[in-house]
């Protein structure tokens, strides 16, 4: 948090006490507050001064080589090719496991909104469209860097132009960005790398990285920039685990993802500094703690054609197009960190309505509301790969899969687990397998079927992709197979 917004907070704190105090005993009580106020403001310029300054010194350090990894590979892996139903033995894939087969797929409709950029450098301002939402982020033209080479010498020289820039202003507009609009930690970066991507021309790829890692880091995140042959590339932490994506692991096993403008592999000597900016002490959060607040024009009405078939009535639900349109291309992570992501509050609001409703008007127990829910999730989505959909691995939040109305057993657990929480109360844990996830419900009830237990807690198994399968039935590859419990 910036000073700037402490000193606001403050001020209104203590206007909203004047009411009980004389108005020149308030005058003097603001200015007194609004001077010192002041002071703290300096020492906060100066504190962040002295530390630009003492990692410009660091920065000029010779930096170690590292090896870099490839990509993880995420647990789940490819699903199966089609569904399972009901009483029905799987058959076997007809092509790539996990791959369309038969018949050319459809792809996934593709969002409305895209993320651009235009920069002014007369203004010094970058106007950016953030999939929808329209703001201008000053950027002074003492900003820009002049070329910077690959090495130690060059880094620390450009971290010390920016240092002495005018970059508060731009720091400062982003943290306001960020806290109106309730960004995530990858929306913050999403933004920045499109910023920099208007200031500077294409060839300019050790300025866009550099001045990225400065922003990130002056806003509090950990990021690195590491030399590979005549390049720079951002090295970021993660809290928590991403896939697919190449990295480096330093003298303390954190592991810092490559992202950049350079391909690198194995065989590609990285070099880096071993410490991060002392001020910089967050990894990026990938999960998403509080949906975007976004108005209400960027949002749009979808109709879920098979959940008013199932429901007896018109279910329509509003999503909030600039969030699907921001998570098409989010980095690949654990399936538990789209479990703890927030779901936005008005689509929360129209599908738990609407099932909480049914499952009172029928005045369902239990036990046959998670059978209503595990049907209504079962039956209310068409089935598709990820490759089917977008020609690659990734799991969908749900929103993206009221949007799109198509998802496999990855997004369908989610959903699941999410509505008998929701609208039940009951706890839920996911059951992996090498191709496949479920859901285990635990029932304050006795219930019939397949259970598994876990940390002495008995599940009972429920599977949104085996269609038209009851609560308690696994689908019969997994029957014998003890699941990878996920705790969520």
């Amino acid at each position: 948090m910036l000073m700037r917004k402490y000193i606001i907070a403050a001020v209104c704190v203590l206007l909203c006490g004047f009411g009980t105090i004389s108005a020149q005993h308030g005058r003097d009580d603001f200015m007194e507050f609004y001077k010192q106020r002041g002071v703290e403001f300096n020492k906060f310029k100066e504190d962040r001064a002295k530390a630009n300054a003492e990692f410009t010194e660091f920065l000029r350090q010779a930096w170690q080589e590292f090896l870099v990894k490839a990509g993880k590979t995420d647990p789940i892996g490819p699903v199966p090719d089609k569904p399972v139903y009901y009483g029905e033995q799987p058959a076997p894939s007809g092509g790539m496991h996990g791959l369309p087969s038969g018949s050319l797929a459809v792809p996934a409709p593709a969002p409305v909104y895209a993320i651009s950029a235009s920069y002014t450098e007369g203004r010094g301002v970058v106007d950016i469209d953030f999939f929808g939402l329209h703001k201008s982020v000053p950027f002074s033209a003492s900003m820009k860097l002049p070329r910077v080479t690959a090495n130690e010498s060059a880094v620390s020289q450009g971290w010390a132009s920016l240092s002495d820039s005018d970059y508060l202003t731009t720091v400062e507009a982003l943290d306001a960005l960020r806290s109106e609009h309730s960004l995530s930690d990858w929306a913050v970066y999403t933004i920045i790398k499109q910023m920099t991507d208007q200031v500077y021309v294409e060839e300019y790829i050790n300025e866009k990285i550099l001045t990225q890692m400065f922003l990130l880091t002056q806003l509090g995140y950990r990021a690195r920039v590491g030399s590979a042959g005549n390049d720079l590339i951002l090295l970021l932490p993660f809290d928590g685990q991403i896939y697919r994506t190449s990295y480096i692991s330093d003298e303390n096993n954190t592991d810092y993802y490559i992202f950049g403008y350079t391909r690198l592999n194995s065989q590609t000597p990285l070099y880096t500094f071993t410490e991060d900016y002392p001020e910089a002490v967050d990894k990026l959060n990938l999960v998403i703690d509080t949906p975007m607040k976004m108005p209400a024009e960027l949002y749009r009405e979808v109709s879920l054609d098979l959940w008013s078939k199932i429901l007896g009535e018109e279910v329509t639900v509003p999503i909030c197009l600039t969030g699907v349109s921001f998570t098409l291309d989010y980095p690949l992570m654990d399936l538990e960190a789209y479990h703890h992501s927030a779901v936005d509050s008005e689509t929360s609001k129209a599908i738990l309505r609407a099932v909480k409703y049914r499952i009172l008007k029928d005045d369902m127990n239990q036990a046959e509301a998670v059978s209503f829910i595990l049907n209504l999730v079962q039956k209310g989505f068409a089935y598709k790969t990820d490759y089917e959909m977008f020609g690659r691995s990734k799991p969908l939040f749900i929103e993206e899969s009221l949007y799109y109305g198509e998802n496999n057993c990855k997004d369908r657990v989610l959903i699941f687990s999410w509505l008998v929480r929701e609208t039940i109360g009951l706890e839920t844990v996911m059951a992996g397998y090498q191709g496949h996830v479920a859901c285990g419900v635990k029932f304050t009830v006795p219930v019939t079927g397949d259970k598994f237990t876990y940390k002495g807690v008995e599940y009972t198994m429920c599977d949104p992709t085996y269609i038209g399968a009851p609560v308690g039935a696994t689908m019969p590859q997994f029957r014998d197979v003890s699941p990878n419990v996920i705790e969520i």
